[in-house]
């Protein structure tokens, strides 16, 4: 059997944001096809790391785990990356015991393939490089373009002295990811449009499109639980700044005039992380639930799933579960970028969202199996899978 080495920025389990969805799903499809997987990655503390490994060992042959918390920001590793004149991701996702347990893996296992899973480890493909013949093939597969991501969440900052900082983040990391995709053997794009971004910003690799995958034994519930009239739910990691920025944006602009119109309409936010700013919109028929260990009777709940994101690369995952889920999706045009589905409801002025809302829950709450059929045709992760 053919065995692969999985670098991650984070470990699997749980299962509790759509990057982290996205990563299992593509495992347990390369499992599925045969591939025996070494699994190396971050971990927010040893306790995930042992809770974690009886589910993880039904995909991966070994687990090796560094213990940081990727998700936090660091203000020493942004000086010295100012210092520098480096990418601030780029010294945060680098550690030496990660390179140190990578070489280890390369003495013990030759490799067909180093999958990289997302450009912000691609700060380890020098090492496998160093590894060549143990190494494999050296295949990246990108989440998002992240340097459109960052110019975007720069353009939207409104504070005067972070706008720069992202800036500059942008151009350093559009320069390192362009040198990426030369670097390794293969690029996997999560969707057409970030592979023609990538191509746009003036890259000579035509990447490979690799759509991400959902578990339909999870998400598709056939109706056991009915949409709740007038609820309105939005699902998400509230740490990462374009869900945050979506919510926010979400209740000052639109939520207001909903309310109006539906006195008992309710709206959802769910997800970890969540900051006070989004705490405190609680209220008003507003309910920040924070973590949740499963999302899943949230999304049944909704009326209209609803993605108000102002920034964003790659796929929405969230929208593809909750069609798995047969539920209504109203999205922005980010939000929706990369699904393409005519059920799909999208538009991005805030009168344009209110009257979309207001029309739609004047309507009784529906199952699309329309939606639940397109997820099952497109985006299965039980299909046949080389990489």
């Amino acid at each position: 059997m053919k065995r692969i080495l999985q670098i991650s920025s984070r470990l699997p389990y749980p299962l509790d944001d759509g990057g982290l969805i996205a990563s299992w799903n593509l495992s347990r499809c390369l499992h599925h096809n045969g591939y025996l997987i070494d699994l190396l990655c971050f971990a927010r503390s040893s306790e995930a790391v042992d809770a974690g490994r009886e589910p993880l060992s039904a995909v991966f042959d070994s687990v090796t785990a560094v213990i940081k918390n990727v998700e936090r920001q660091y203000p020493k590793t942004l000086l010295r990356s100012l210092l520098k004149g480096s990418s601030y991701f780029v010294e945060k996702f680098y550690e030496d015991e990660l390179a140190d347990h990578m070489r280890a893996a390369y003495a013990r296992n030759k490799y067909a393939v180093t999958l990289i899973d997302s450009a912000f480890m691609g700060v380890y493909a020098p090492r496998a490089r160093e590894h060549a013949e143990a190494a494999g093939r050296v295949v990246v597969r990108a989440h998002n373009v992240e340097f459109e991501l960052l110019d975007r969440l720069a353009k939207g900052e409104k504070r005067p002295w972070y706008r720069p900082i992202l800036k500059r983040e942008a151009r350093l990391f559009k320069k390192f990811e362009l040198a990426l995709v030369e670097e390794v053997d293969r690029v996997c794009m999560i969707t057409q449009r970030d592979a023609d971004v990538f191509k746009q910003a003036g890259s000579k690799i035509d990447p490979m499109v690799l759509s991400p995958f959902i578990d339909m034994d999870r998400y598709n519930t056939d109706g056991d639980q009915l949409p709740e009239p007038g609820a309105l739910v939005c699902v998400g990691n509230m740490a990462w700044m374009p869900n945050r920025n979506g919510v926010l944006w979400f209740c000052e602009q639109v939520w207001p005039k909903v309310r109006a119109a539906h006195p008992k309409a309710k709206f959802y936010i769910v997800g970890k992380n969540p900051p006070p700013e989004v705490s405190r919109l609680a209220g008003n028929g507003v309910e920040v639930t924070g973590y949740v260990e499963d999302e899943r009777p949230y999304i049944a709940k909704s009326h209209l799933f609803i993605v108000p994101l102002l920034e964003g690369s790659g796929i929405r995952i969230k929208i593809l579960t909750a069609m798995a889920m047969g539920r209504s999706v109203l999205s922005t045009t980010i939000g929706a970028e990369g699904i393409e589905w005519d059920g799909l409801k999208v538009c991005d002025k805030p009168e344009d969202w209110t009257s979309a809302i207001v029309e739609h829950l004047n309507t009784p709450p529906t199952i699309s199996t329309d939606a639940v059929e397109h997820i099952r045709r497109h985006y299965d992760w039980r299909r046949e899978l080389a990489i």
